[in-house]
Order: C-alpha cells, then structure tokens, then sequence
C-alpha cells in the first residue's frame, strides 16, 4: 500500500508537467490545486485508504476537466461532486481532527461535523467554478440548474461521507459508554 500511496502523491506533480506540455496552463493550473490537495492528505496523516482515496478523486475530478469528460459524460459533474466532497469532508474532519482543533466525537456528532464540512466544501467549490468561468475559461459550466446539483451532490457525499466515517471508526474503536456519553 505503501508504495501505492507514493506514487498516487507523484502523479500530482507529473499531471502538472504533462497538462502544462500537452494541453493547457489552465488545466495545468487546476492541477497545481490538485497538488496542493495531495499535499494536505500527506500532511495530515491520514489512514493510507482514505489518502488514497482522496488524492486518486481529485486527479480523477482534475484530469475529466482537461478532457472535457463534464461536457462529453451526462452527469459526470454530479458524480465528481459526490465522491471527492465526500472524501474531502472526511479528510477535512480528520485533518481538523488531527491537529487538535476538534475532539472525538461520537457517531452522531461525527456525521454532522463532516456534512457541515462537506456543505462548506461544496460552496467553497461552486465559488471557484464561477470564478473560473469569469476570470479564465467561460466553458466552465455554471448556472442555476448546475450549481444547485453541484451542491446537492456535495451535500449527499458528505452525508454518506459522515456515516461511513462514523461507522468504521465504531467498527475500529467501538465506544466504552452509552451514546449520551459519547455525543
């Protein structure tokens, strides 16, 4: 898994070179965000599935954009904002976590804090979409019909994000007390 991981964090890098030399800077651009996102997960040390999932989300999100999979695949858009909220939102909560800015939580707690993180995510998202759509690329596709979709599918990621976040780590490290003293 080990060498998985590393290799998952150099293709950030490399997709940078590769979409600077062979298609665009603003794809190029967009990849460096990627790089910034790979980063993260390294730092936060995070379990090595979850950094995984993560980072191979948000090539997967960065790389559909420079082969226009948006404009070519019907819903796509709503399936990215699903999965890679969702493991954005996880890693935003264990991240937050980790560095001591939030307690454990119980199950409860957990699928609220990381769907608010989640919804947090989604907006910061759709800012940047339109930002991307005024200031550098007007294919970037916005509206009304587009944001709100792009919204919900965050919101929903998130929310299953919290619930299976919630139960694995009940599976991992099942709590002591009842759930009034765990939430």
């Amino acid at each position: 898994m080990r060498w998985t991981v590393l290799a998952v964090r150099w293709a950030g890098p490399l997709s940078v070179l590769l979409t600077a030399v062979f298609f665009n800077l603003a794809g190029a651009a967009v990849m460096m965000l990627v790089c910034l996102g790979i980063t993260i997960t390294w730092r936060a040390r995070l379990p090595a599935l979850l950094e995984l999932a993560t980072d191979l989300l948000l090539l997967v999100a960065a790389w559909s954009s420079v082969f226009l999979l948006y404009e070519r695949l019907e819903h796509w858009d709503l399936v990215v904002h699903f999965a890679a909220t969702a493991v954005l939102a996880e890693l935003a909560f264990r991240a937050l976590e980790r560095w001591g800015r939030l307690r454990t939580p119980g199950p409860v707690t957990h699928v609220l804090v990381v769907t608010a993180l989640g919804t947090t995510l989604a907006l910061v998202w759709e800012y940047v979409e339109f930002a991307g759509y005024a200031l550098v690329d007007p294919r970037v596709q916005v509206g009304y019909t587009d944001t709100m979709g792009d919204l919900a599918a965050g919101n929903a990621g998130s929310l299953v994000a919290g619930i299976l976040g919630a139960w694995a780590r009940h599976r991992v490290d099942p709590p002591h007390g009842t759930a009034e003293e765990t939430d």
